[in-house]
């Protein structure tokens, strides 16, 4: 038992670390955001002529739509992963811990 919790222990670091390295973007209104599978923000682009003060609602909320699309791609990444993960330990593993 306390090794397929180790294993998933193990395997959950890998995902973790796999996820560092996969990128996403998202777009809005020509801002571009890149995450990374962790949903940590790597990179934010915002075209020049967006940074006039007259923009700046406009931008904002281009940010926000951005980002949120961004950090819903990564979300889905991980749990895709996670998802894969307990799939490979649930067949005659830890599908019988409890009984």
């Amino acid at each position: 038992m306390f090794g397929k919790i180790a294993e998933a222990k193990q395997k959950a670091e890998e995902i973790k670390s796999k996820l560092t390295l996969i990128t996403v973007e998202g777009n809005a209104e020509g801002i571009t955001i890149v995450a990374n599978g962790n949903k940590k923000i790597i990179s934010i682009d915002i075209p020049a002529d967006m940074l006039k003060p007259e923009y700046k609602a406009q931008v904002e909320e281009a940010l926000h739509e951005a980002i949120e699309n961004a950090l819903n791609q990564a979300d889905n990444i991980a749990k895709s992963e996670m998802k894969s993960l307990m799939g490979s330990l649930l067949p005659g593993g830890l599908g019988n811990l409890f009984g």
